[in-house]
């Protein structure tokens, strides 16, 4: 259902994602038949209260969004019938379809209406189809009605955006919620925001269609949300000039703080077990010693046998802008010593037991490859044994045998890969590695990218994950898994870790692991690296400078 045959490119990209699914047809595009006249420019320019929003959207957003520029699919499209459809308007702000229009849908027994289009609909079209008119609203429905869609958020300083997918009902602002997401706010940029929050559901519509396909129609018949949240709208001139100064300080601070300062990791080792971290805050860490100016370590993962306190760590060094695997004792003195440098950047060397060995899936992501090493020799010698998943560019592979079955969570490299999650299955760790029915079975920035090693507790199994809304590496939280079968997914979010409030590293922390009854734990800080500052400022100066 929308305005033609031009959608914008995150609508293209819902549309396209319903397309790969085998069992599905695109069987009907509807579109708006009556020639309701537009607004001119010129009675936008009478609304003077909201001027200032009229020229920032129209004259820079839609302009320069990725997420609305106009894509074709008059090809993808072409075996589509249109139904041109004519609307009447029921009181002030809905509409509803005329009874021929009405009669024609009816005929093709739809299963779904996705709803790009029209406005706010009521009357026969929302039982139409058997599953109903699913529509997006870009904000948590909860605290952000209304419009513009993430204008809010960023106006009243929220780290995130959510995203919902919901089912209409008659009741405004009341419909049943089927697909849940959460974005990360940029604080600096409207426009990345809101291309985020637009691109970042586009495939709800595919995971909750793939959910009924599994026989799991629960999103769909659940009750419909309800909510008092104040509606907005439209920003006044006087709104606009104070976001646009906030927009332009922070734009400034992100530039100065993105060259002049580097993150600066370390590991180090609390005393208390990892379960404990679900009801209790950090301890206090001790820090094995910084390794120069130029270099870090981060993602430890201890001896998964639990003897002995070596542990591997992503050792990196801004000269190189490369990682390798390193060694270290965390209770030691000693020196880290590189044991595996796979070609290409190395880090999250995840570790587990199995058969009798120690096995490493580091990140590898350059490579396109998820890489699994044997222990020769543990920690110094190892050997690579398969390469379960090639062609997608997979980070913090992390892999646990629950129930009879080997699942691996990952995020994916790209734009949102600090928001999705990924889950494959095996019999074996070495493969074959078949993907979740629902991938990415969940988009939330706070809790989705693995950050460590998951455990059971009491049963449960605990899975931890970043927490990157503030900034990348800024919290850990622990996340309950409540269901896990090759079609079926959830989790609760139940423990967050923030970064130590004493002490050097109070920056971020994004890996946490078991080391017996301790935990070994990453921390940063934020300073000025020369190597790191040469790097960056030399890409920002080729991105402001293409021709130079």
């Amino acid at each position: 259902m929308g305005n033609g045959r031009r959608f914008p490119a995150w609508q293209a990209d819902a549309l396209r994602a319903l397309a790969e699914i085998p069992q599905v047809e695109l069987a009907l595009l509807i579109v708006r038949g009556d020639t309701t006249p537009r607004r001119s420019g010129l009675s936008v320019l009478r609304d003077h209260r909201h001027l200032l929003w009229t020229l920032f959207n129209k004259g820079y957003i839609e302009r320069r969004s990725r997420a609305s520029r106009p894509t074709d699919m008059s090809v993808e499209l072409a075996s589509v019938p249109e139904l041109r459809c004519q609307t009447h308007p029921v009181g002030r702000y809905r509409e509803r379809f005329d009874d021929a229009g009405m009669a024609v849908i009816a005929d093709h027994r739809l299963d779904v209406i996705l709803r790009f289009g029209f406005g706010i609909l009521t009357g026969a079209i929302l039982s139409c189809a058997r599953y109903g008119v699913w529509s997006f609203h870009h904000g948590d429905e909860r605290r952000f009605r209304g419009q513009p869609p993430a204008f809010w958020e960023m106006m009243e300083g929220e780290p995130v955006v959510g995203v919902i997918l919901q089912r209409l009902t008659e009741r405004l602002d009341g419909g049943t919620v089927l697909h849940r997401g959460c974005l990360r706010v940029t604080g600096h940029s409207y426009r990345r925001t809101r291309d985020d929050a637009f691109f970042g559901g586009a495939d709800f519509p595919s995971i909750v269609v793939r959910q009924i396909l599994n026989d799991d129609t629960a999103s769909v018949t659940a009750a419909p949300s309800v909510t008092d949240a104040p509606v907005r709208r439209s920003p006044t001139n006087p709104t606009m000039l104070l976001f646009l100064a906030r927009q332009a300080a922070a734009f400034v601070k992100s530039q100065v703080s993105g060259v002049a300062r580097s993150a600066k990791w370390s590991v180090g080792v609390a005393d208390i077990p990892i379960w404990s971290l679900l009801t209790r805050p950090l301890p206090a860490v001790t820090w094995v010693a910084e390794q120069g100016r130029s270099r870090y370590l981060a993602d430890p993962f201890p001896d998964p046998t639990g003897q002995g306190d070596m542990v591997l760590v992503e050792d990196y060094d801004y000269r190189t802008h490369r990682g390798v695997i390193s060694a270290i004792d965390v209770t030691g003195n000693g020196q880290p010593r590189t044991v595996l440098d796979t070609g290409v950047h190395a880090s999250y060397p995840y570790l587990f037991h199995h058969d009798g060995a120690i096995f490493c899936m580091p990140e590898t992501y350059q490579a396109e490859q998820v890489r699994l090493y044997r222990a020769v020799s543990f920690p110094d010698r190892w050997e690579l044994v398969a390469t379960p998943l090639t062609g997608i560019r997979v980070l913090d592979p992390t892999a646990i045998e629950f129930r009879g079955r080997w699942w691996l969570f990952c995020s994916l490299e790209g734009a949102h890969g600090n928001s999705k999650l990924h889950v494959f299955h095996a019999a074996e760790p070495a493969g074959p590695w078949l993907p979740h029915a629902l991938n990415p079975v969940k988009t939330d920035v706070r809790s989705s990218r693995p950050a460590g090693t998951p455990f059971i507790h009491n049963g449960h199994l605990y899975r931890p994950s970043q927490d990157g809304s503030v900034s990348y590496g800024g919290g850990v939280t622990i996340n309950r898994v409540d269901e896990l079968t090759p079609q079926r997914f959830v989790e609760t979010t139940v423990a967050r870790i923030a970064p130590p409030d004493t002490g050097r590293y109070q920056h971020g922390i994004h890996t946490i692991s078991a080391l017996g009854d301790r935990t070994v734990v990453d921390g940063r800080r934020d300073v000025l690296i020369a190597a790191g500052f040469r790097r960056e400022l030399s890409s920002r100066m080729r991105r402001l400078l293409p021709g130079r």
